[in-house]
C-alpha cells in the first residue's frame, strides 16, 4: 500500500473535515496529513482559490514543488478562471460546493497514477465536466487561445473540446484588428469602444458565420467558421461586403478606424494557428484594395521580392531609388518594376511611401515633435507630400491621427 502525505491548504475547516472523512472511508490509513511537503515524498497539496491572487501563490507553491500535486478547490464567482489550472498544467481541480462523488473520482484517478508512476495532467473536457454547462464560456476561451497558439497537438482534443464548443463553431480563419477612435467635440470619450466593436460585428454576421472574439496582446482576434465552399475570405463576396459595412458602420456613428490582417482559410482545425500569423504578418503590409483590410494572400512569396521588402524596411529613411533596390537582388530595374507591382498590387514609390507612413506612426502617438521633423526624418521630402500621402494610406491627416486614441484590447 502506498502511504501519501496530504498538505491541506484550506481556510473552511467544514470542508477539511469532510474531505478528511471522505478520504478515511475510500481509502482508509492511506493518508498522513503534513503542514510542510516533505522533500523525498509526493505530497498532495489540496490549495483553496477564493480570491484571484491565489492562483498567483499557487503557481508560486507549484514552481517550489514541481513533483507534488497541487489540487485547486475554485470559489464560484471564480469559475470564470479555472482555466489557469490548464496553463500550470495541473493534474486535477474542484470547484465549490465540494461533491463526494467529484472528490473521490479525482482521488482514485491520482492514487492509481502514482501507483503506476504516472503523472496525468487535467484535460479540457474533464475541467468542464467539474462546472455546470452555464459555466462552460472559460473553456471555450481557454481551448482558442491553444488554438491560435498552436498548442493542440492531436485530435482528442478537438473531440474533448466537443463538451463546450461544437465542430461547427471551431474557426478557420483569423482575423488580427486594431482600433482607432477619432476624439472630437461630437464623440463622447469614455465609451466601452470593445463592446461596441464586437457588437456591430455579431450584429452583422449574426446567422451567415460562426464568429469568436478573443482579446489577445493590445489586438481583438476576431476567429471566424467560414463554409468549406470558399478557400479565400475575399471570395466570399456576401461576407466581405458585410465586414466592410462593419468598418464604415464604426467610423460613421462611433468614430472609430478599424484596420485588419487577415489569414488563408485552413479546413483542419490544428492548423488555424498559421492563420493568426499570417493575419500578423500581413497587419503590417500594405493594403492593396481597401486600406482598412490586408490580405495574407496578397503578400509575396517570392522570395527575392521579399529579401527587397526587408531593405526597404530597414531603409526607410534614406534616399530609395528603384534601381538601387533592382540592383540589390540582381533583377534588372525594368523586371524589377513589374514583378513588384504584379507581386505587391503596388508601385514602387507608393509601396516605399506606405513602408514610410507605417514608421512615422509611433512618432505622432508617442512625441511630440512637429510634422515637419517626422516627415524630414522618415524620408519625405516635404511635410505637406507627407501629409498628403498619411491622408491616402490612413484616411485621417497626421494631425488628426494625433488625436485619436488607440483602442486597447484586455
Amino acid at each position: 500500500m502506498i502511504i501519501l502525505s496530504i498538505a491541506w491548504k484550506i481556510e473552511n475547516p467544514v470542508d477539511k473535515k469532510c474531505m478528511t472523512a471522505w478520504l478515511e472511508e475510500f481509502l482508509p490509513n492511506t493518508f498522513v496529513e503534513c503542514e510542510v511537503p516533505p522533500a523525498n515524498k509526493t505530497t498532495i497539496i489540496v490549495y483553496e482559490i477564493n480570491y484571484l491572487f491565489d492562483w498567483v501563490k499557487l503557481n508560486r507553491l507549484h514552481r517550489n514543488y514541481p513533483n507534488n500535486i497541487i489540487i485547486p478547490i475554485v470559489a464560484q464567482h471564480l469559475t470564470y478562471s479555472t482555466s489557469i489550472a490548464i496553463e500550470l498544467s495541473l493534474q486535477a481541480l474542484l470547484i465549490k460546493p465540494l461533491h463526494k462523488t467529484k472528490f473521490l473520482r479525482i482521488v482514485k484517478k491520482l492514487y492509481a497514477s502514482l501507483h503506476e508512476k504516472q503523472t496525468p495532467k487535467l484535460t479540457m473536457y474533464e475541467l468542464s465536466q467539474q462546472i455546470p454547462q452555464d459555466h462552460t464560456s472559460p473553456f471555450r476561451e481557454a481551448f482558442l487561445r491553444r488554438l491560435i497558439r498552436g498548442e493542440i497537438e492531436n485530435e482528442q482534443e478537438i473531440i474533448e473540446a466537443s463538451s463546450f464548443l461544437s465542430v461547427d463553431n471551431i474557426p478557420n480563419i483569423v482575423f488580427l484588428i486594431q482600433g482607432y477612435r477619432v476624439i472630437d467635440e461630437n464623440h463622447p470619450k469614455d465609451i466601452d469602444a470593445a463592446s461596441i466593436i464586437t457588437n456591430v460585428f455579431r450584429n452583422h454576421f449574426a446567422n451567415k458565420a460562426s464568429i469568436s472574439f478573443l482579446n489577445f496582446e493590445r489586438y481583438l482576434l476576431l476567429l471566424m467558421r467560414m463554409s468549406s465552399d470558399y478557400t479565400s475570405f475575399r471570395h466570399w463576396s456576401e461576407g466581405l461586403a458585410c465586414l466592410l459595412e462593419v468598418i464604415e458602420v464604426l467610423k460613421r456613428d462611433y468614430n472609430i478606424f478599424l484596420f485588419m490582417g487577415i489569414g488563408d482559410v485552413y479546413q483542419q482545425p490544428m492548423q488555424v494557428y498559421q492563420s493568426y500569423s499570417q493575419a500578423r504578418k500581413a497587419r503590417k503590409k500594405p493594403s492593396v484594395d481597401n486600406l482598412n483590410v490586408r490580405f495574407y494572400e496578397d503578400l509575396t512569396k517570392n522570395e527575392q521580392l521579399q529579401k527587397a521588402i526587408t531593405y526597404i524596411e530597414e531603409h526607410y529613411d534614406e534616399q530609395l531609388v528603384l534601381c538601387d533596390v533592382a540592383n540589390y537582388i540582381n533583377f534588372s530595374p525594368a523586371h524589377f518594376s513589374r514583378l513588384f507591382k504584379k507581386e505587391t498590387g503596388r508601385n514602387f514609390v507608393d509601396y516605399v511611401a506606405f513602408t514610410r507612413i507605417l514608421k512615422t506612426l509611433p512618432f505622432l502617438r508617442k512625441y511630440d515633435y512637429t510634422i515637419d521633423k517626422i516627415s524630414t526624418s522618415s524620408g519625405f521630402n516635404t511635410s505637406n507630400y507627407y501629409s498628403l500621402t498619411f491622408k491616402k494610406h490612413v484616411g485621417i491627416s497626421p494631425s488628426e491621427y494625433r488625436n485619436t486614441k488607440e483602442i486597447l484590447f484586455k
